[in-house]
């Protein structure tokens, strides 16, 4: 189960809605205790995919629209922020725009390089030109062979 806080909520939404029509990513910072990931702040960052970072065999045209990618400097950065507060970085969020907050092979692909374990949390944010729909909550099973739905509860 992942807990987040209205805030968390709204804070990824309004990413998702400020990126539109390119897809946002950031990182959730919190703790994780008795198998609850539990967020309590985003960090946001800049979505740095380019056409020379293929993540499956279909790539084919440059497109933030529908992919991502997560700086691993990015990433480590925010790491020692989190831990200079006594938190983890406990999962990632995405947007898809004008999509469903289902992950795609891309999403699987790529989140396999980031941890495959039911205490990272891979949320999704579903967007369009309108507005931020559905968030949905996943993780790797299977040895990130696939996602998994997590429920996602009020903090």
């Amino acid at each position: 189960m992942v807990e987040l806080s209205a805030a968390v909520r709204a804070a990824i939404a309004r990413h998702a809605r400020d990126e539109y029509p390119n897809e946002c990513v950031g990182l959730l910072v919190g703790q994780v205790a008795d198998g609850i990931v539990s967020a309590e702040d985003v960090i946001v960052l800049a979505n740095r995919w380019t056409a020379d970072v293929p993540l499956s065999a279909a790539e084919h045209q440059h497109s933030r629209r529908d992919r991502f990618m997560l700086d691993p400097r990015d990433y480590l950065r925010a790491d020692r922020a989190a831990r200079a507060r006594g938190r983890d970085i406990v999962g990632v969020y995405h947007s898809h725009p004008d999509h469903p907050a289902e992950p795609s092979e891309r999403d699987r692909v790529g989140a396999q390089g980031v941890g495959a374990s039911a205490s990272f949390a891979f949320l999704i944010q579903s967007v369009s030109a309108d507005d931020a729909g559905a968030l949905r909550a996943w993780m790797l099973a299977d040895d990130g062979a696939r996602f998994v739905e997590m429920a996602i509860a009020p903090r």
